[in-house]
């Protein structure tokens, strides 16, 4: 059969149907496994599955739209276009933020992946506990400090967001550096409310681990990209591998020396 211009675009529409199809199945089969758990997890859950099959969409969607367009252009005896590939990049400090975020969850939990609350002393399994930064992440001096990241049950969690009962969240924070102290020493509580007093008169260390210059912005990712980003992927490999029920989501060094290697 001879290719015509309406036939490449039927193909195309068919494509992101089927694609469509397929996509709604993959969700209602998310929900269904989802549906065991309770609203709040449920509803968060599938939502972010939402979000990634709607990514997935999007991305085919663009590649069968340019091929298309190609498949035309050369019936029409023109040249093809040629689509370069976007450039990944990847932002130094969140990765190694979201690294740490793990490998300070997986600290905190046993073989088994459970743990205890850091606010309000609760057993939670891995799923109903998540990191939480004592003194905001957006705190740059201190963000990356692995004593200001502890897990933190969903419940504790919530409570301590902004549009919340700011009584409750009190209350929740207070507990939290009370059994902060216990599980490291008062000394740790004194030196991060330092370290975070110090960073809005702009006089904090030069240390990473404490702190982010602003000014030497290539000096610190040099840092990281060196030294402190190589030591978080030895740590997260050595303790994932020790817990019986954990698999990582992520190929962190993978990720980690691909982008590095476009970014060259």
């Amino acid at each position: 059969m001879k290719k015509t211009k309406e036939s490449i675009e039927k193909k195309r529409a068919k494509k992101k149907s089927d694609l469509e199809y397929s996509e709604k199945v993959k969700l209602k089969k998310k929900r269904f496994e989802l549906s065991k758990k309770c609203d709040e997890v449920l509803e968060r859950e599938y939502a972010k599955a939402e979000r990634k099959s709607k990514a997935r969409l999007n991305k085919k969607f663009l590649e069968y739209d340019r091929k298309c367009k190609n498949e035309i252009r050369k019936l029409e005896w023109k040249e093809e276009k040629v689509y370069k590939e976007k450039k990944k990049t990847l932002n130094i400090v969140e990765f190694a933020m979201e690294l740490a975020q793990e490998n300070s969850k997986l600290r905190d939990t046993d073989a088994d992946g459970n743990g205890f609350c850091i606010s309000c002393d609760k057993l939670c399994t891995w799923s109903e506990l998540a990191w939480w930064h004592d003194y905001s992440r957006r705190i740059r001096n201190i963000c990356l400090c692995l004593w200001n990241i502890n897990a933190q049950c969903n419940g504790c969690n919530r409570t301590t967001w902004p549009r919340w009962d700011k009584i409750a969240a009190e209350r929740v924070s207070r507990r939290y550096n009370e059994n902060l102290a216990e599980k490291y020493n008062e000394g740790v509580v004194a030196q991060l409310r330092e370290w975070y007093v110090s960073y809005f008169k702009n006089d904090y260390d030069e240390n990473w681990v404490i702190g982010v210059i602003k000014k030497k912005k290539n000096a610190v990712e040099e840092y990281l990209i060196k030294t402190y980003i190589p030591e978080l992927l030895d740590e997260n490999e050595r303790r994932w591998k020790s817990k019986n029920f954990y698999k990582p989501k992520k190929n962190w060094r993978k990720i980690f020396e691909q982008v590095l290697s476009l970014n060259k």
